[in-house]
């Protein structure tokens, strides 16, 4: 009978945890879609891709660029909450290192490599996607500012 109720609870923590990484993803992904109306980025954007690309308007098609690439935050967000919660649950904060200010990349590195092959399929999963994800969102950021310094916006 207690098995049955851990199980029940952990189920309720799962499906909190995903409405939650869902309600966040879809927060964030509405601002990183929402800052395109902003006339300052319509001109920065309109610098690098000229006034009318594939034949739209420049908001237009960035706000439709950024539907597509920004779409992934939807894996990305739910992997970095599981991390955390397995993260809480070792006594490790995922938050406090990534929130705090003498953050090193040596700190966020070590939460990834610290999930070991003993950890959980679900965490190890979470893992490689928050990653990856992080090295996908980071190179959206390398091309934009590649992209705007040759327009020289």
């Amino acid at each position: 009978m207690g098995s049955d109720t851990a199980n029940a609870v952990d189920t309720v923590r799962e499906r909190k945890l995903r409405r939650a990484a869902f309600l966040l993803s879809l927060m964030l992904y509405a601002i990183l879609i929402a800052v395109n109306l902003d006339p300052a980025v319509t001109k920065a954007q309109t610098g690098v891709a000229g006034e009318r690309p594939l034949g739209m308007p420049t908001q237009t098609f960035f706000m439709a660029l950024n539907t597509i690439l920004f779409f992934p935050i939807f894996w990305w967000t739910p992997s970095l909450m599981k991390l955390q919660a397995y993260a809480a649950q070792e006594d490790r904060s995922f938050a406090a290192i990534l929130l705090s200010s003498v953050f090193t990349p040596f700190e966020l590195f070590s939460l990834f490599t610290s999930v070991s092959d003993t950890t959980p399929q679900e965490i190890r999963k979470a893992r490689t996607i928050a990653f990856l994800g992080f090295l996908y969102f980071a190179a959206l950021a390398a091309i934009w500012i590649v992209l705007a310094a040759r327009a020289g916006v």
